[in-house]
């Protein structure tokens, strides 16, 4: 059921971002100051769009780099974890090891006849 929303409001957005484009052909003259040999003439479309994807990858960036503690965080416990999964490990072995060797002295302990 979320499948079919997503590509339902994919659908509506590629159709919205159609539509704006064809609306919005007009074209302006971007000029950047310092550098005026540059001067390009582009659809407005062009320069909105441009400009949404520039901000799209800025909040990513924002997003990602304000996670760092996070994930800092999360590697740490993840070390912790593994240490400790190895102490249990090595702590299951020495168990192992002196059950077998207290039934070993068992074993190879004289008994009393009749007990």
């Amino acid at each position: 059921m979320l499948k079919a929303l997503f590509w339902i409001v994919e659908a509506l957005l590629v159709v919205l971002i159609v539509v704006f484009s064809v609306n919005n052909q007009t074209e302006l003259t971007l000029d950047l100051w310092p550098l005026d040999m540059v001067t390009v003439p582009l659809p407005i479309f062009s320069i909105m769009l441009g400009t949404l994807f520039v901000g799209f990858l800025a909040g990513g960036f924002v997003a990602w780099a304000s996670a760092g503690k996070v994930r800092k965080r999360a590697r740490s416990e993840a070390g912790r974890a593994d240490r400790a999964e190895r102490q249990v490990a090595e702590v299951e072995e020495k168990l192992q090891r002196l059950q077998s060797e207290a039934d070993a002295f068992r074993d190879s302990t004289p008994r009393l006849p009749g007990a």
